[in-house]
């Protein structure tokens, strides 16, 4: 991949990643490392290929056929009853 310091200046050399998503210069982390920025695929000839590739479309599955979800049929949820408290 090609990179260019923030001014547009062309970098190549090895490059380091940090863990809050900046890239930088060096292949160690130095006080003369400086902030690169990844250089867009100008003319597409690198992702060409990938452009024009077709997928195939995946029917949807039908919700009986994907598994249960929910309560199955014939189940009992019981309901407390008002009256069932005990009273002190």
């Amino acid at each position: 991949m090609k990179y260019q310091f923030r001014d547009g200046t062309p970098y190549e050399g090895p490059t380091i990643n940090m863990p809050d998503g900046r890239i930088l210069s060096g292949a160690t982390y130095t006080p003369e490392s400086r902030r690169v920025i990844p250089v867009e695929i100008e003319d597409g000839s690198e992702r060409g290929g990938e452009l024009h590739k077709t997928q195939v479309e995946e029917k949807p599955v039908q919700q009986s056929k994907a598994g249960s979800k929910g309560r199955r049929s014939g189940s009992v949820v019981s309901k407390k009853s008002s009256k069932a408290r005990a009273t002190v």
